[in-house]
């Protein structure tokens, strides 16, 4: 049964990361939530209703809501897809979505960092970036080290996810490439007139009028599990825009292969590679059994239940951090100095894990990256306050520490409504232990989604937005 959607007739289709909705108040003033068509619209005074089934979508807000977060408290990864490094973690205590209310008609729904798509029987609902989808693009290939031509490779030509997972299998796979096709040892078994390997001794003797031996070794060959996993999603896609650019790459795979047909089960049974040198098409290999087993968000339509979820502050934490690292900046680890605080329970003490620990001439500049919204009436939340404070203070006992600050992205719209143009950045300064320490709020801009010269831009802006940051760094 094709799913039904909610919230199909909103302004952008979908609903975004970090936002409130409120039923019959200010975005929904007009709908309510309706089986057929998503919402139904208010006409005349009148609700035109076709079913009476706001029951049925009020249980799957709440109830599919309630088995997603748990998902995530228990950090399944069927429910999350993350590619993790030793510098990007997801932030697990971040719901879906938060519903609180009494019934369909009068709710409020909130969304956070978490972007994707959910399905669970006929129903689906999707969360985008709040800055579109060439955002996802640029900030997903970047900061895997390998950019996009714009307008070159794909579109968004569907209601879920589906593009999103594909691209960055694309983006996996041109990256891992570039070591050329992997080799793997495979067993062979042939009959050959010299001895190879191993022979059969038995058929020596029984079989050998032939003069041949039947023998038994190991050798590198490009056609084996991996291989021959890839090439058949090649196959699965061969009809979709994202790989129309991959003829070369498609065409080695099907070669090594000798275009032969695997079974599904032997190709889930493809096993990571532990040569290091081979490491990068690991993850290839678990986006491909994704693709394989239809377990994208659209290819989810065989089945009654599916998920797909990308934690996108981290994404953007880690596409800052690679443009700082790009840039020659020197970068912490964020796990290399394990800071602890005391929480009153012997057995248990916080971690200390600030986002950006950058070393200048052994001086210490610490930043947070928020994804979030910047409140430009109240300024940085009470929490983020607070933790920053202990950032410094905690560092500070070992270091010099000149400078903190936060990092969020800002569309192009508010960049220039808040005058920030003109002023760059926020500066402050506040006092710990007696020392000053200068207080940043910077912002990377981001271009209106419908730019034509979207990556470009991007570029730009992010070339502007390290530079700044060079500067604040260098003058302290």
């Amino acid at each position: 049964m094709e799913e039904k959607w909610l919230f199909d007739i909103l302004k952008d289709s979908t609903l975004v990361d970090n936002q409130t909705y409120q039923a019959n108040e200010g975005t929904f003033t007009n709908y309510r939530l309706k089986k057929d068509i998503g919402l139904l619209r208010r006409e005349s005074g009148q609700w035109r209703y076709v079913h009476n089934d706001e029951t049925a979508i009020w249980n799957f807000l709440n109830t599919t809501n309630r088995k997603i977060n748990e998902s995530l408290r228990n950090n399944e990864n069927t429910s999350l897809v993350l590619f993790n490094s030793k510098d990007y973690e997801h932030n697990t205590e971040d719901n879906f979505i938060d519903v609180s209310g009494i019934d369909c008609q009068n709710f409020t729904l909130k969304t956070g960092n978490l972007i994707g798509y959910i399905k669970d029987g006929e129903y689906a609902l999707k969360i985008s970036s709040r800055f579109g989808d060439n955002f996802l693009r640029q900030i997903i290939a970047d900061a895997d080290g390998f950019m996009e031509l714009e307008n070159y490779g794909g579109s968004d030509n569907s209601n879920g996810y589906e593009w999103l997972l594909i691209y960055l299998w694309k983006i996996k796979l041109k990256k891992a490439y570039r070591l050329g096709l992997p080799k793997n040892y495979v067993s062979r078994l042939e009959r050959l007139n010299t001895v190879r390997g191993q022979i059969n001794t038995l058929s020596y003797f029984i079989n050998n009028y032939e003069g041949k031996y039947d023998c038994k070794y190991r050798e590198h060959s490009y056609d084996n599990p991996a291989t021959r996993l890839i090439a058949e999603v090649f196959k699965k896609l061969k009809h979709n825009e994202f790989t129309r650019d991959l003829h070369p790459i498609k065409n080695a795979f099907i070669i090594a292969t000798h275009g032969k047909k695997s079974k599904r089960p032997d190709l889930f049974n493809t096993t990571h590679f532990s040569n290091p040198f081979y490491s990068d098409y690991n993850d290839v290999i678990d986006l491909s059994k994704l693709i394989l087993k239809d377990q994208l968000a659209d290819f989810g339509k065989n089945s009654e239940n599916s998920a797909f979820f990308f934690d996108i502050s981290m994404l953007f934490e880690y596409y800052i951090r690679k443009q700082i690292q790009n840039n020659g900046i020197k970068l912490e680890s964020k796990f290399e100095k394990k800071l602890q605080i005391p929480t009153g329970n012997y057995n248990y003490k916080r971690k200390l894990i600030p986002d950006l620990v950058i070393n200048h001439n052994n001086i210490l500049h610490i930043f947070d990256v928020k994804y979030k919204n910047f409140n430009f009436k109240n300024g940085v939340n009470r929490e983020d306050l607070f933790q920053i404070h202990t950032y410094v203070g905690q560092y500070g006992n070992n270091a010099e520490v000149k400078s903190c600050g936060f990092i969020y992205p800002v569309s192009e719209q508010k960049y220039i409504s808040n005058n920030l143009s003109e002023t760059e950045i926020i500066e402050e300064k506040m006092n710990i232990m007696k020392t000053e320490v200068s207080f940043y709020i910077l912002f990377l801009k981001i271009p209106d989604n419908e730019a034509q010269d979207y990556a470009f831009q991007f570029k730009q802006n992010s070339h502007s937005f390290i530079q700044k940051l060079l500067k604040l760094i260098t003058k302290n």
